[in-house]
């Protein structure tokens, strides 16, 4: 970020309130003014809250601290919960990320979402993926040996099926909670091949196999999902 700006980064969780949402960004302003609070040192504050849709519900159905969000978006200010005064929050930048709803995640009415310009970011279907990921390994093949050069492709083709099949069939169970993949690790299959080196010979399905076993190790560790 620029000399003159500052930010923060909060984690959102399930067990995340309001209460400790306002400690936390009061924890990066002073009081500059009766009232009035900025970001330390005169910067211009960017608070970036991860998994913004993850804390619980209220009984009435809203969510605590975004709530308190749009209070601040709305108003400026926010309330000193032990004096009952009014606390303005100047210099300062909301920006969020989560994932749509589900798994712990929660929807939230659009009053909320009109406090930000929402940017929604799709997944990629099997041909994007495949044009992504082929424009890598050709780049890479195109100094190796008139053997090895044409298998980009199909070697592509190849590892976006395994994805596709491994994110189909294992599915998180209460022994393998960690059984949650997404395009990271497809994208570590790619890293393996790219890492190759042109003057080391090897086949390259070891190659494959290789980087098919650091996406989903334990599959290689043998018993039932083997």
């Amino acid at each position: 970020l620029p000399a003159d700006k500052s930010y923060c980064t909060i984690n959102f969780s399930a067990q995340t309130s309001s209460n400790s949402l306002q400690d936390t960004i009061e924890g990066k302003l002073e009081k500059r003014t009766k009232g009035v609070f900025a970001p330390i040192g005169g910067k211009h504050l960017v608070a970036f809250i991860d998994d913004l849709n993850m804390p619980q519900k209220s009984k009435f159905g809203f969510i605590p601290p975004l709530e308190l969000l749009k209070l601040w978006v709305d108003n400026g200010f926010w309330y000193d919960r032990a004096r009952c005064e009014l606390k303005y929050v100047k210099d300062m930048q909301l920006l969020g990320a989560m994932a749509p709803p589900g798994g712990g995640r929660n929807a939230f009415s659009q009053r909320v979402s009109a406090c930000f310009s929402v940017v929604n970011m799709t997944q990629p279907n099997d041909a994007q993926l495949r044009r992504i990921f082929s424009t890598l390994i050709n780049s890479k093949l195109a100094d190796f040996s008139d053997e090895v050069r044409p298998l980009g492709d199909p070697m592509v083709v190849a590892s976006v099926e395994v994805y596709r099949a491994v994110c189909r069939e294992l599915l998180p169970t209460p022994s393998k909670s960690h059984y949650l993949f997404n395009t990271r690790d497809l994208a570590k299959m790619v890293l393996g091949v790219m890492q190759v080196c042109w003057c080391v010979i090897l086949p390259v399905e070891g190659v494959y196999l290789t980087c098919f076993c650091c996406l989903v190790p334990g599959c290689c560790l043998g018993g039932a999902t083997r």
